[in-house]
This record gives structure tokens, C-alpha cells and sequence, in this order.
């Protein structure tokens, strides 16, 4: 992140500055969250990406047009929060690396649950090996969440009709009736 970096509002009066003051990360992350999610705002995505603050980055990466560069800067991103949204983009699913998503599902909950329930959508990853990947981890939530996608293999919900949770079974056994 750029130490440098300062968000300002300017006001011009018949083109010229009258009015510059910097914003506080708080108006800066209300504006990211509310600029038009567009490959034409995608420089302005790759500038927030690099704010200090992790409610910006976490309002960038809710962001389905940001660039690639900015994609990887984020994926590598300290805050969970920013993480959490990220994996639930257009971008991240379409661009990140079969091995970034590994990592990501075995590092947070949240972050495997939310890949489990779409585990399909991930581009560059193997979806037969995500889903192994995804029912060696212990926390059944993970098992509901793979339950309850409709792009589950039948073979993979059978699995889970023998799971010890009930919750999980139940679940794989109502998707095998639809």
C-alpha cells in the first residue's frame, strides 16, 4: 500500500481550485462502496485497492470489474474481510489460481463455505479436485455448503447421505429428491 496515496475532495469554480481537503477513510470508503461497479472505474478500484484503511479495500473488493493487477493485489490482502469479499467476485472466480483457492479455503470458514456453495464457478480451478479439497476439511458447514449447491455431483451427495451430521445428511439427501 502506497503511503503516499490521499483522497481529496477539489472543487473548481470556472476551472479554477477553490476548494481541496482530504477525505477521511470513512467518505472514501462510502464512495468506493457507491461508484459504479465498471471496467471504466477500474482505475479508481487499483487506487483504493491501495488505501490503508481495510474498509476500502473490503468495499473494492466487493468490485466485479476491477483489473487483474488489482485482483492480485487484493488476494494477498492482511484483512479477512477483504478476502471474504473478493472470493465472491466475477474477477476472482473467473482469474484466480486453482492453488489461491486452496489456500483461501483452508485458511478462513467463511471463505470455504462461500466456495463450497459455488464451487463451479471458480474458472482456473479443477472443480473434482476443489471438492475433495473441500470435504477434507473438518467443520461441517463446509459438507452443507456442497450439500446444498445445485452443481453438486450426485455421486458427492451420496457421499454425504452417510455423514455423520444430520444437518449435512438431510440436506444431501433433499437434493438427491429434487
Amino acid at each position: 500500500m502506497s503511503s503516499n496515496l490521499q483522497f481529496k475532495l477539489i472543487i473548481e469554480e470556472d476551472g479554477k481550485q477553490v476548494y481541496s481537503k482530504p477525505l477521511s477513510y470513512e467518505i472514501v470508503a462510502n464512495i468506493t462502496s457507491s461508484y459504479d461497479d465498471s471496467s471504466d472505474n477500474s482505475d479508481y478500484f487499483a487506487l483504493a485497492a491501495k488505501h490503508h484503511a481495510s474498509t476500502v479495500r473490503e468495499n473494492v473488493a466487493y468490485k466485479d470489474k476491477m483489473s487483474e493487477d488489482t485482483l492480485n493485489q487484493l488476494i494477498n490482502d492482511s484483512s479477512v474481510s477483504v478476502l471474504r469479499n473478493l472470493v465472491r467476485t466475477e474477477a476472482f472466480k473467473e482469474h484466480a489460481a486453482e492453488d489461491v483457492i486452496e489456500k483461501l479455503v483452508k485458511f478462513d470458514l467463511e471463505i470455504a463455505q462461500n466456495i463450497a456453495g459455488d464451487f463451479d464457478s471458480y474458472q482456473q480451478a479443477n472443480a473434482t479436485k476443489l471438492c475433495a479439497t473441500l470435504m477434507g476439511l473438518s467443520d461441517p458447514s463446509i459438507s452443507y455448503a456442497l450439500a446444498g449447491n445445485y452443481n453438486t455431483p450426485k455421486k458427492l451427495l451420496k457421499e454425504l447421505l452417510g455423514h455423520p451430521d444430520p444437518y449435512v445428511s438431510s440436506e444431501a439427501k433433499r437434493r438427491l429428491e429434487d
